[in-house]
């Protein structure tokens, strides 16, 4: 699947959803734009507001699990990053021109490998940018989407990751497992 990042458009009518993966359940906002938010959900929460607490409030929000659950199927019916798949998905998360172009330096990891901090930092032209490059990483707001999950400390341990280090162990296995 090919992931395009494109820029934020705000101000746009949003749909928003939860649905099962499998990493656990995940809440979804988008727009005619693309993708702006992936969370993973660890408590029973319900109200977007609380979910995504970076949403622009001023704009119309419409809950959609059936559309939640559509996007979800596609995402893990196919390597995300793998050319198994003719369908391109486009991200419009809002970021910093920083964050972005750490997110865009994510998007070529090929799917099933690791990096390390270092290496992104390195990829932007930023080799002593590497807690920047860390705290971009750790602010990607469409998890699994954009890569988080694949960057790892120099020292080969899995370092940190928003939604704990046993999910993120789990997106590695999972990657691991439909790609051989």
């Amino acid at each position: 699947m090919k992931i395009r990042l494109v820029d934020y458009q705000g101000g746009l009518d949003a749909c928003y959803g939860n649905s099962p993966s499998p990493f656990g359940s995940l809440w979804l906002v988008w727009t005619e734009s693309g993708i702006e938010q992936l969370v993973f959900q660890d408590r029973g929460e319900t109200d977007p507001f609380r979910v995504f607490p970076r949403l622009d409030k001023s704009r119309c929000f419409n809950r959609d699990d059936a559309g939640a659950a559509t996007t979800v199927q596609t995402l893990f019916s196919r390597p995300v990053g793998g050319d198994l798949q003719e369908n391109s998905l486009t991200l419009s998360a809002q970021g910093t021109v920083f964050q972005r172009r750490v997110w865009q330096a994510l998007l070529s990891i090929p799917f099933a490998s690791v990096t390390t901090y270092q290496q992104v930092a390195s990829a932007i032209d930023q080799p002593k940018a590497v807690r920047a490059v860390a705290s971009a990483i750790g602010a990607n707001p469409v998890a699994w989407l954009v890569p988080c999950h694949r960057v790892i400390r120099s020292n080969g341990e899995l370092g940190g990751y928003r939604w704990g280090l046993p999910r993120k162990q789990q997106m590695l296995d999972w990657e691991q497992s439909v790609s051989s």
